[in-house]
């Protein structure tokens, strides 16, 4: 409990420290994206939590993550293929005009179009030359077509597909016979047989369409697109998710049974996996686009939103409840002492300052000095959310007048007033003005969405912690951690806690691969999830696992991934801070934690051996 406070007292340092020095620290856009970072290192650096409990090491977190991330997009990609298309077999000559060349063609399909008759337009597609127009098809016999104009002789190998008619009025798009359903898409085709930009189909009444976006100008038909995805959602999130745990099976069978050392065992997994991702990928960057939308939700999503002054309170709440509870636990355990509760006061201390900031934001009005000029407007920056102001002045030591109240369109940045020139004023309003000031009259507090990601980790580390200190195999792994050898002659498989350890950990970077991908749309091979191993087992070390196995606490890793991120955050938005030396920061403060746990381990052991010495010489 002490490693928890301490790590957390470091938090909230680096937290007030980087609020005081970055005026976009505390705009609920970083906030809520650090938030949703910090849960998705949160989870990853839970399962290796497992891992290093054991006495082990996972180097393979950043591959596994990297092979998930770009496997998921890789699975569910999908095509748009023609609705009613064929492959030219042959040309033939067609209908004779006057002249000795022919009016039209017959065209040999590789199979017959359901639903294409006389009368209807077709168009070319593929092959070296340009496609010179529509064709109108003038008999059609099985897999022979006659089409007018004649296409030309050397069409064979292309696709012939059908266009559609349409007329549009209202937004809504009527297709006759098209066939389609909601996600399909239809290519807009211009009159010289020229495909133009695709349209996805939202909606679907009968013949009318509604679509993602209006047809442009000149489009004389359009093409009818099936959407064809390479898996289902279920399918695709169970090969990668099984895959992520067969890999964590695979890695503590081989340290388990085989006896060989895990850094040797996961830095192989490290160069293997990342490989493979890079050659079933062909290197190419992986992503969902468009598609999914209600999949991404699992990471986009914000659940809850509340004001600052909201959030604030909150958060102030909880942690008096949460230091009263401990408090009251110290005091019964430590039979009363005074001293006890020392720990838990700075809890309760923190959350009644976070309760007045709360109340006090919420009930303040801003007031923004304005500094015009006497013969020119100027402008004025007022805070985010401002609806209305209220123009005040005064003439040197007089009291502030009100000259107008002023709506104010409300936006997600910060709003600006034009002030009118001294001069202006005092023709509106007579009066020798000197000072001119707006006070916000009316404002919609900015609001912190809740991001799905938190929720997922609060019940990763609900589950995890209560396996790790309400069971029996969470009691094994911290026993097989301190001495495996003991806990071995004790009766428990060690063999079978290895391979456990491992599985939950891969299974859980199985699963914040999938998040991560979810929540960036985009994953290149060759450097997704690069040093997420390093970030997670910092995470977890600064959260009080001890290499050396036997020891941590899920509440310790999780403060640990946010220690990390809000450093993460205070360099990129800290302008003196050069970004380039990232990672020596976060370096810097990592061994600055891991010493001075040491030195504080040593010192409680030498305390703990004095006592007992004071004890035996009574």
């Amino acid at each position: 409990m002490k490693q928890v406070l301490g790590i957390s007292c470091l938090l909230l340092f680096v937290f007030l420290a980087t609020a005081a020095m970055s005026e976009s620290f505390l705009i609920p856009f970083n906030l809520e994206n650090l938030m949703k970072r910090s849960s998705l290192f949160g989870i990853i650096s839970i399962g290796v939590a497992f891992v290093i409990i054991t006495g082990g090491i996972d180097l393979s977190i950043g591959s596994v993550i990297c092979l998930v991330g770009c496997g998921l997009p890789f699975l569910l990609q999908v095509n748009y293929v023609p609705r009613g298309d064929a492959v030219v077999v042959s040309v033939g000559s067609g209908l004779q005009n006057s002249g000795d060349e022919a009016a039209s063609a017959s065209l040999e399909l590789s199979r017959r179009i359901p639903g294409l008759a006389e009368g209807d337009r077709v168009r070319l597609s593929g092959g070296d030359r340009d496609n010179p127009g529509l064709y109108r098809v003038t008999s059609i016999s099985e897999t022979v077509v006659i089409l007018d104009p004649r296409p030309p002789l050397d069409s064979s190998g292309r696709r012939l597909t059908r266009v559609y008619p349409f007329t549009y009025s209202d937004d809504r798009m009527a297709v006759p016979g098209h066939g389609l359903k909601p996600r399909d898409r239809v290519a807009f085709v211009l009159e010289n047989g020229r495909e133009g930009v695709t349209a996805r189909v939202r909606g679907v009444a009968g013949e009318h369409l509604e679509l993602s976006e209006p047809p442009p100008e000149n489009v004389a038909a359009v093409v009818a697109l099936d959407r064809r995805p390479r898996t289902s959602v279920p399918v695709a999130l169970g090969i990668v998710l099984a895959a992520s745990l067969a890999i964590g099976l695979f890695h503590g069978l081989l340290i388990a049974r085989l006896k060989l050392q895990p850094f040797v065992v996961t830095l192989c997994g490290l160069l293997l996996y990342r490989g493979i991702t890079r050659g079933f990928t062909e290197d190419q960057t992986q992503g969902l686009g468009d598609e999914y939308p209600t999949l991404k939700l699992m990471a986009t999503a914000e659940l809850v939103q509340v004001s600052t002054s909201g959030a604030l309170g909150l958060l102030g709440g909880l942690l008096v409840a949460m230091g009263a509870v401990w408090g009251w636990i110290r005091w019964r355990r430590r039979g009363g002492q005074p001293a006890a509760v020392l720990p838990a006061a700075v809890s309760v201390i923190l959350g009644l300052g976070l309760l007045t900031s709360a109340m006090v934001s919420a009930n303040t009005r801003p007031k923004i000095a304005i500094a015009v000029a006497a013969d020119s407007e100027v402008t004025a920056d007022l805070p985010a959310g401002t609806n209305r102001v209220r123009l005040e002045a005064r003439e040197t030591g007089g009291p502030w007048v009100a000259l107008d109240e002023i709506d104010v369109r409300s936006t997600g940045g910060r709003q600006q007033l034009e002030v009118p020139s001294l001069e202006t004023i005092r023709e509106f309003k007579p009066g020798d003005w000197s000072q001119v000031r707006a006070v916000v009259v009316d404002r919609s507090l900015p609001k912190i969405g809740l991001p799905a990601p938190v929720v997922i980790l609060v019940i990763v580390a609900v589950l995890a912690a209560v396996f790790l200190n309400h069971t029996v195999h969470g009691r094994y792994l911290l026993a097989m951690g301190n001495n495996e050898e003991a806990a071995r002659y004790s009766g428990i498989n060690t063999d079978r806690m290895t391979v456990l350890a491992y599985v939950i950990c891969a299974g859980l970077a199985g699963l914040g691969g999938v998040l991560f991908v979810l929540d960036i749309n985009s994953a290149q091979p060759v450097d997704f999830g690069n040093f997420y191993e390093l970030y997670a087992i910092a995470a977890a070390v600064l959260g009080g696992c001890s290499l050396r196995g036997g020891e941590g606490t899920i509440l310790g890793v999780v403060i640990g991934a946010s220690l990390m991120r809000v450093l993460k955050n205070m360099i990129t938005l800290v302008d003196w801070i050069p970004t380039h030396i990232e990672y020596a920061i976060i370096g810097a403060v990592i061994l600055a934690g891991v010493t001075v746990d040491e030195l504080v381990k040593r010192l409680a052991a030498r305390r703990r051996a004095q006592r007992i010495r004071e004890v035996n010489n009574d």
